[in-house]
């Protein structure tokens, strides 16, 4: 009897550990998505086009489309992150390099920025 007692006493602090690491758990993650969310993703170009396919905390994807009629040898998707006052944190290139008309390439661009609220994508010829 003495061994049932324990066991259920185990067991159900077992399952009160379980449900709070759970619930901690989702919380956590809400909290990530909700930051995650409410990056705003702006591009400030038209030819070649620009279209961000994921904004994370940690980087930008997405695929540009030469649609320029003109072979591009070199160009660089650049993204400028802002914070939530509008504050510069700094910027990020991705260089594309032999871009045919009528060719989508994809690009990345990483970024260690915290509190990132806009960005901003353009292209340019060359790194400032």
């Amino acid at each position: 009897m003495k061994t049932m007692k324990k066991f259920w006493k185990y067991f159900l602090n077992f399952v009160v550990l379980m449900l709070l690491v759970t619930a901690l758990t989702y919380l956590g993650t809400m909290k990530y998505n909700k930051e995650s969310n409410q990056i705003q993703c702006i591009t400030q170009t038209e030819l070649p086009a620009i279209e961000v396919t994921e904004t994370t905390n940690k980087k930008v994807t997405g695929t540009i489309t030469n649609d320029t009629n003109v072979l591009i040898n070199a160009i660089y998707v650049k993204a400028e992150f802002f914070n939530e006052d509008g504050k510069l944190l700094g910027t990020e290139y991705d260089e594309i390099k032999y871009f045919n008309v009528g060719e989508k390439a994809k690009f990345e661009i990483k970024h260690s920025y915290k509190n990132v609220s806009i960005i901003k994508l353009t292209t340019t010829d060359k790194k400032d």
